[in-house]
């Protein structure tokens, strides 16, 4: 008969060494003051853009307003027209052609029932765009600033 054998398992401790992490490549920048001048005039048309997108988000939050007011406005006249006017009209029995019955109708329900279409709520202006404008053009004197100092 053969002998079992006893199997003795051990263990090993392994000590990892950390070493500090220093970047693994180094470039050389040959002409640093061009490099930055080109990055503060990139950063410079980045703030002027947004700037103008901030216009332009103005802008077309005072057209939903104004389109808002307006159609409005249309209803009221609307309003006004079909109760207080429509009392001046004189009442009578008259038949109406069934061709120009059909397109009353078809016209009404056409001015009512544009697809698409949707009563935006009038939007206050917040104020929070003008800091924002007023820090992005803060940002913009210091980009100029910088590029000056950079000739």
């Amino acid at each position: 008969m053969a002998k079992k054998r006893k199997v003795v398992k051990r263990k090993i401790q392994v000590q990892i060494k950390t070493k500090e992490k220093e970047p693994g490549f180094m470039v050389r920048v040959n002409e640093p003051k061009l490099v930055r001048k080109d990055i503060l005039e990139s950063l410079r048309e980045v703030i002027l853009f947004m700037q103008s997108y901030e216009q332009f988000k103005q802008v077309q939050a005072e057209k939903v307003a104004t389109i808002a007011s307006l159609r409005a406005s249309v209803k009221e006249l609307n309003s006004l027209i079909n109760s207080k006017l429509r009392a001046y009209f004189p009442k009578g029995k008259l038949n109406v052609m069934r061709g120009t019955q059909g397109m009353e109708m078809k016209e009404e329900e056409a001015l009512t029932n544009i697809p698409g279409s949707y009563s935006p709520e009038p939007v206050s202006e917040p104020s929070v765009e003008g800091n924002e404008i007023d820090e992005l053009e803060g940002q913009l004197r210091d980009i100029e600033n910088q590029l000056k100092n950079i000739n």
